[in-house]
């Protein structure tokens, strides 16, 4: 289970992507004791100032209780399928070791979104579990969840990281109705009040 874990590795293309797909199940997490590690790809230049984005992000993820935040230097909008980016997630691997990844899903329109979800499948080969978040670009007819998270006590904290992404505030899917609807759709799907939803990648059992 996420919330037993006790170091989870969230992993995205973008600043905002990981805060959108999975900051309630971390901001629970960490409040359960958990060590949350996030790694970016991408500094999310295409979107805006690199630098303002860095720092949106790791204020965002300060409201959710993670202090440890790293940014890569691949291209936005060009994550390249090579041996170097795996090498860059795989780090992460060989450091912390995670009992848990948290990644994009490969059921995702965006290019960089696909890359980082199969790129994850190879840098964690060795991960027992991997769970792959939502974002507002994935794929409705084939993206297909079956794990979910309570985040009813977290969606208060989730907004206001959220919020911390000043420079993206016009895009539609940051707005507090987007967010909202969301976890309560996803929640009404398993008979809770709010939820976050991903795809089982690999999820292993062990004594």
């Amino acid at each position: 289970m996420v919330y037993k874990s006790k170091v989870i590795l969230a992993v995205g293309a973008h600043p905002d992507d990981i805060e959108l797909g999975c900051g309630g199940t971390l901001c629970q997490a960490t409040r359960n004791g958990a060590r949350a590690i996030v790694a970016y790809l991408t500094k999310g230049e295409l979107s805006g100032d690199a630098e303002v984005r860095v720092k949106e992000s790791i204020d965002a993820f300060s409201v959710l209780g993670v202090k440890e935040v790293f940014f890569g230097d691949f291209p936005d909008s060009e994550i390249p399928n090579s041996r170097k980016t795996i090498d860059f997630l795989e780090q992460f691997h060989i450091k912390y070791k995670p009992d848990i990844v948290l990644t994009h899903t490969t059921n995702d329109i965006h290019q960089d979104h696909r890359q980082v979800g199969w790129l994850s499948i190879s840098a964690f080969r060795n991960v027992p579990k991997i769970l792959a978040y939502e974002t507002p670009r994935v794929n409705p007819s084939t993206y297909s969840p079956t794990y979910f998270v309570d985040i009813s006590n977290c969606v208060k904290e989730k907004w206001e990281a959220l919020k911390c992404h000043e420079s993206q505030k016009a895009k539609r899917y940051l707005t507090y109705e987007s967010m909202i609807n969301l976890a309560s759709f996803r929640g009404r799907q398993v008979n809770l009040a709010d939820a976050e939803a991903f795809e089982v990648v690999k999820y292993v059992e062990s004594l």
